[in-house]
């Protein structure tokens, strides 16, 4: 900073010093953006600036540190600012170089007040070293987010963190070694948790939500074989994916009570066995009250409309949630090795089925991604022509390597020879290129302003 400050030119200036004019809370939220190293370096500016890095609560991103002397500027740092300290984020920083430059690191973070800590311990080759995480960290009670990567929890949870979070609202564990028990001691021992996140991981292979304070559950089922809303009366948002590279083949999805759920997806007929109170659903399931949930106003479901079983699923998945209103259905490609019907027969069934009431009578917008237009697609969209009554909204989005859909769709449209479709069509359907639906984790867990994260 004293570089960038001695290169600006002040020939000529004849002015105020404006920026000593400011009040002190506003330089202090000055100093929390700048980088570690020129924030300290601010007491060099002027007298008035001497104490204000001391007094500003300490935020610290290693990752934007010089990387030779990157343990050694952190655990000065640690070291030397009194606390509080709002944001520390030790992505870069082995755990191994910290011990050797401060051995207490770990306790300061504890003792000077830390609210919100992210420890990624980064693998460095094929067979990342895993290390555990410090003791003290999990005795921080004024922690408000924690985030934890490449790490493993002590064997003895409860006794490491006896006096549990009294002010944890987010959680997130990436590749963290975790028993079904860590998890549960986690959820009760955070009474105001309101987000966890659990992505991409191989253990626990049951995940059972317990919690009388959490409302959003990001789930990635990596090795996960069971999801289970156990009592999480205040739940609105699950939402579940399934990492490219691998996981479990069969994913149960337990939803026993949750009567605020609001949103979930992505429910996927092909990996999720979806269960209902104590109700199994399959695609003969009879709808009745112990069988739905009527909360969910926005669902996202994935669909391969090639495979037949899976088109009867989708079905049977949307009568499970008869007032929802916003419904993503993503088109997922068709399996060449699948022993599944033809085109003809998938017809059949949407000419067959009988009436679901969310599409009849529920659903005012709906976006069908990685649409391509081929005939099963179409035949979905003649079955909600025929009885999607509310509709007002339908975006379907091309994707990346097919530019000519909008023709594609004009064309497949007049060769059906149906005026009804086309007059509905004009009246609800928009075809769109690609919309940039990446998901990310402030998207999902912004439960202010983001109504809708499965939106692009």
């Amino acid at each position: 900073m004293a570089d960038g400050a001695a290169s600006i030119s002040t020939s000529g200036y004849r002015g105020e010093n404006r920026i000593d004019a400011l009040h002190e809370d506003l330089l202090g939220e000055i100093i929390t953006r700048l980088p570690a190293t020129d924030a300290a370096g601010t007491a060099s500016i002027s007298p008035r600036w001497r104490h204000l890095w001391r007094s500003t609560p300490l935020v610290l991103r290693d990752c934007k540190l010089p990387e030779a002397r990157r343990a050694a500027i952190v655990a000065r740092v640690l070291a030397e600012h009194p606390g509080p300290f709002r944001t520390i984020s030790l992505i870069g920083s082995s755990f191994a170089s910290l011990d050797l430059e401060l051995a207490d690191w770990p306790r300061l973070l504890a003792a000077k007040g830390t609210q919100k800590l992210a420890l990624i311990n980064m693998p460095t080759g094929a067979q990342p070293i895993v290390s555990r995480v410090p003791t003290d960290i999990l005795r921080c009670g004024s922690l408000q987010e924690l985030s934890l990567a490449f790490l493993t929890l002590p064997e003895d949870l409860p006794r490491v963190a006896a006096d549990g979070f009294p002010n944890l609202r987010e959680l997130c564990l990436v590749r963290t070694a975790t028993s079904n028990q860590d998890l549960e001691y986690l959820l009760a021992a955070s009474p105001v948790l309101q987000t966890l996140m659990f992505i991409c991981d191989l253990t626990p292979k049951r995940v059972h939500v317990r919690s009388q304070s959490i409302r959003c559950v990001l789930a990635g089922l990596s090795g996960v074989e069971e999801v289970t809303v156990v009592d999480a009366p205040l739940l609105e948002r699950l939402f579940l994916f399934q990492p490219p590279w691998g996981g479990a083949d069969c994913v149960r999805v337990k939803i026993a009570c949750a009567l605020n759920l609001r949103m979930l997806g992505y429910l996927d007929p092909r990996i999720h066995r979806l269960q209902i109170g104590d109700n199994i659903i399959q695609s003969d399931t009879i709808v009745s009250p112990g069988t739905v949930v009527p909360g969910v106003r926005i669902l996202a479901l994935k669909v391969n409309f090639g495979v037949l079983s899976e088109v009867k699923m989708l079905a049977s998945f949307l009568r499970c949630f008869p007032n929802v209103d916003t419904l993503h259905i993503q088109s997922v490609l068709h399996d060449p090795f699948a022993n599944e019907s033809s085109w003809e027969n998938n017809a059949k069934f949407w000419q067959d089925v009988s009436p679901v009431k969310c599409l009849r009578s529920h659903v005012k917008s709906m976006v069908i991604h990685k649409f391509r237009g081929d005939q099963n697609e179409f035949e979905f969209l003649k079955f909600l022509a025929m009885n999607a009554q509310e509709l007002q909204s339908l975006l379907v989005v091309r994707p990346d390597e097919n530019f000519a859909l909008v023709d594609k769709v004009d064309e497949i449209i007049d060769k059906l020879g149906c005026p009804l479709f086309r007059a509905w069509t004009s009246k609800v359907l928009l075809v769109s290129p690609k919309v940039y639906t990446v998901w990310g984790i402030n998207k999902v867990n912004d439960l202010t302003t983001v109504d809708d994260p499965f939106a692009g």
